[in-house]
């Protein structure tokens, strides 16, 4: 077995080693594989797969026969990373799926990609549909600037040091969530960041994809009728939000909000809420 090296980086040899493909897979609809991807899902030795149920599921719809697929997910991964990379130290070429969409994003991988760039290994990726980039697309806020804060706690107190950390970024955010824990995670967000605007999308590129924009209070408010309706919101979501605004508060404006809040909060809650959401020092 070869020794895996833990040295700086260096320059590639396309004929000493063999390549780690990453492999971008529809998100919903089949039919948005690329001919690239159905090439290689075909072709390459190994199929690193985040589980091995759902990509036979895809490579059934493909017409795609092969055994040689191996599970590589966040419970087996440091253990099988040494293996991988010296199978690609003696020429094979490994593929690379997650269960939807693009590899690495929110998935188990930039270990191995690390690895792979220390030992002289080539990585490159067929690119195709991202729930990240579809959802921002979509949801009508701003796209030059943004961020992806991955998975929302599904601890409360978890959730909010989350978005406070990003209370004060000036673009747009991404994050992913489950229906199950909606209804806290706006709550939260209405908390931390205030009335902005907030896109939900859901079954994106499937028959019943929905995206709802709008402000806050009003999503929740939607989301709540949904639930009063028997029509709730299932499975996983992403929640683009808009990004902060530093807003201008005049002395008059100020005595309102404190005079306000101090209607149904203690003096210190009152500050403390103030400088929240006003910035002032």
């Amino acid at each position: 077995m070869k020794k895996v090296s833990k040295e700086e980086p260096r320059q590639y040899d396309k004929n000493l080693n063999g390549c780690l493909y990453l492999i971008s897979t529809p998100i919903g609809n089949f039919d948005d594989i690329s001919l690239r991807a159905i090439k290689l899902l075909e072709t390459v030795e190994i199929l690193l797969c985040e589980d091995t149920r759902k990509t036979k599921k895809l490579l059934s719809h493909l017409n795609i026969r092969r055994k040689n697929l191996v599970s590589y997910n966040d419970n087996n991964a440091s253990n099988k990373r040494p293996e991988i990379i010296n199978k690609l130290l003696s020429k094979i070429n490994i593929g690379m799926v997650s269960d939807a969409g693009t590899p690495l994003i929110s998935d188990p991988g930039y270990k191995l990609v690390k690895d792979c760039h220390l030992n002289n290994i080539k990585v490159t990726h067929a690119p195709g549909p991202s729930s990240v980039i579809n959802g921002l697309i979509l949801s009508g806020l701003p796209t030059n600037q943004f961020y992806f804060g991955g998975f929302v706690s599904s601890k409360k107190n978890l959730k909010k040091k989350q978005f406070i950390a990003t209370q004060t970024y000036n673009m747009t955010g991404i994050w992913f969530d489950t229906c199950l824990r909606i209804n806290n995670t706006l709550a939260v967000m209405l908390e931390v960041f205030g009335n902005r605007k907030i896109s939900i999308a859901r079954e994106l590129t499937k028959t019943y994809e929905e995206i709802i924009t709008s402000d806050l209070n009003s999503v929740i408010k939607i989301v709540d009728e949904r639930e009063e309706n028997n029509n709730p919101l299932k499975g996983e979501v992403i929640l683009i939000i808009d990004g902060y605004v530093k807003k201008k508060f005049d002395n008059e404006t100020l005595s309102v909000i404190i005079k306000n809040k101090l209607e149904r909060l203690s003096f210190r809650d009152t500050v403390k809420e103030v400088i929240t959401e006003t910035k002032l020092p």
